[in-house]
């Protein structure tokens, strides 16, 4: 709206100038024609003259003399000439009219014979000297209407370029406070960051500054709990808060949705005093009523050389914040040299999973699961190994979060579910018989868009019956329950494939997605397990997810099983099936098969 009115202003300025400029151009015509027909005056005067002397009568030149000057005087007359407004002017023509009917007298008595022509030449003589003085002054005042013009389109030129160039720089900080600053909170974003850090770094000695990157732990959460509006009041409580305790070569940005960064100088307690600052924001009126729920995950890096690009101050800042992120809520972490390791062996990783895979590095191990009605073996989940030559076995929880957040571990799944099918192919060419195998899947890889024709492809490729493959989903796949997760689930469901919900209870579940999603079996996370001893509301809970889950014709599994108790009180609430280091660890596929697949024929 304010561009349009600018616009607007600006436009009114110079058709308003094009209008005076139309005016003073025809006034410029007309003065042009009153300095010509003056001239004519002059001119014709003199030829009549000479005519009248030479006895030849032009009663026709004298009329249209008679006409001009009339005009001349009023304005008015055919030859549509304007009255020069000049006194000087006016004057002068006064004269020569006094003159020109002095002239018309004698004409009139030396055709008469009345008088010789000498009195008609003296007084053509002096007409001429009028006539000339009176063009003169048409020509000095056409002159000045001209200068004054000139003068007057300057002046509008001057300030027509002044007020673009205000207009304009006036623009341009606005286009770039929209470029580097935040809408929502009015502090930068992270171009602004970036642009205004820079410079602050380079004025500093080494060793000045800490860089912190935070976020609000599980905001998305908090936005659907208790509405956006609360999240954007939250989010501008805490930029205002920022931006009074970190200013005067200090720094703080929202670089994205919850994240904000703080360009602060190095002190004793710095993240601790950060930390108070936020949680006294919370208590401010609206933030109230969440304060206790709102925590809050940091990383932190100490800067030791303002030369450092801040590019690369950020990334330094943001590894740590990742990792923190990965320890849980409302944490800290420190960048630092072992953390700059961890982050290369995760580079290492990342860099060779596609040799990996090609090489074969990926084991599968297999952990029986056992029918608790009678302890007898029921079937296996498939658990994944990474085995590097030189190096050894490769912790999963090492690995798996990692190519989670990089979107590679699809091709893990993938290789598992290969290798599961294929297990399985030469067990039944072997033995004859047939059992399942329960196979991960991230969430990451139910949402690529090849996830259901890779399935079919791959277990098709194996001929084998849908049913002897157990897809286990985890439980934070479920977390955003969209249209497109319960259309593939039902895919799975309608070919035939048996559909886990994995471990049930780590997250924040709702008991009602057990009503709405199509899965048959419910696992139930270990964590239930590690509390048994702990509190009598663990076996309740447990005794009624069962009891629903069964209401609902879902099979229920119990994983984290290591105390006979939990064997005996999971048969006591009719739990279906159990797995855990009371029955077996995770085994080579060899030893499976020695130990229980062979049997199971």
């Amino acid at each position: 709206m304010r561009k349009k009115n600018e616009f607007f202003i600006y436009t009114c300025m110079w058709v308003i100038a094009l209008a005076i400029l139309m005016v003073l151009l025809m006034q410029n015509l007309g003065d042009a024609r009153i300095v010509n027909y003056s001239g004519i005056v002059r001119g014709a005067t003199q030829k009549l003259v000479k005519e009248e002397m030479s006895g030849q009568q032009d009663d026709a030149l004298l009329l249209r003399l008679d006409q001009i000057i009339d005009n001349l005087r009023t304005g008015q007359g055919e030859f549509n000439l304007r009255r020069n407004g000049d006194k000087d002017y006016q004057s002068q023509l006064a004269l020569l009219e006094q003159t020109w009917d002095e002239m018309k007298t004698e004409i009139h008595q030396v055709r008469r014979g009345e008088t010789s022509p000498l009195r008609l030449y003296e007084l053509s003589q002096r007409h001429f000297a009028q006539a000339d003085e009176m063009v003169l002054l048409a020509e000095q005042g056409a002159e000045r209407k001209l200068i004054r013009f000139i003068v007057f389109y300057g002046v509008v030129l001057l300030i027509s370029v002044c007020v673009f160039t205000l207009l304009n720089r006036k623009n341009r900080r606005a286009l770039e406070n929209s470029i580097y600053t935040d809408n929502l909170t009015g502090i930068l974003n992270r171009a602004g960051f970036e642009a205004n850090a820079a410079p602050l770094l380079r004025q500093r000695p080494g060793g000045w500054y800490c860089l912190i990157e935070l976020d609000i732990d599980d905001f998305k959460f908090l936005n659907s709990s208790y509405g956006y509006e609360l999240g954007d009041k939250l989010l501008c409580a805490l930029a205002d808060a920022l931006r009074e305790r970190y200013h005067s070569n200090q720094l703080c940005a929202r670089i994205s949705a919850d994240d904000f960064l703080i360009l602060a100088r190095q002190e004793p307690d710095l993240v601790d005093g950060l930390r108070s600052l936020l949680a006294k924001t919370l208590l401010q009126g609206p933030l109230l009523n969440v304060s206790e729920f709102v925590t809050f995950t940091v990383g932190a890096y100490a800067i030791p050389e303002n030369a450092e690009v801040i590019q690369s101050v950020m990334d330094k800042a943001n590894m740590a914040h990742k990792d923190a992120k990965l320890l849980g809520k409302s944490t800290t972490v420190w960048y630092n040299e072992k953390l700059l390791d961890k982050l290369n062996h995760e580079n290492k990783l990342k860099n060779r999973l596609r040799r990996a895979l090609d090489g074969g590095e990926f084991k599968m191990y297999l952990q029986p699961k056992f029918s608790l009605s009678d302890l007898s073996f029921h079937s296996a989940e498939a658990l994944v190994r990474w085995d590097i030559p030189g190096h050894g076995i490769v912790a999963p929880d090492d690995f798996i979060p990692l190519f989670e957040r990089n979107g590679s571990i699809a091709e893990v799944d993938f290789c598992m579910l290969d290798k599961a099918c294929a297990f399985i192919r030469r067990h039944m060419d072997r033995y004859g018989g047939e059992f399942s195998i329960a196979v991960n899947l991230s969430r990451v890889t139910i949402y690529q868009q090849r996830f259901y024709p890779a399935v079919l492809e791959i277990v098709d490729r194996y001929r084998l019956p849908h049913r002897c493959i157990e897809l286990e989903i985890t439980e934070s796949a479920f977390n955003e329950t969209s249209d497109v997760l319960v259309k593939k689930l039902l895919q799975l469901q309608d070919a035939g494939f048996v559909v886990t919900m994995d471990d049930f209870g780590s997250g924040y579940s709702s008991l009602n997605l057990l009503d709405t999603l199509p899965i048959q079996v419910l696992k139930l996370d270990r964590g239930f397990l590690r509390e048994y001893g702990v509190s009598d509301r663990v076996k309740n809970v447990l005794a009624c997810v069962t009891e629903l889950a069964h209401a609902l014709n879902i099979r229920v599994v119990c994983e984290g099983i290591e105390q006979r108790e939990h064997v005996a009180f999971l048969q006591e609430i009719g739990c279906d099936y159990g797995q855990g280091f009371f029955f077996s660890k995770p085994v080579p596929q060899e030893e499976f098969v020695r130990r229980y697949a062979a049997g199971k024929a």
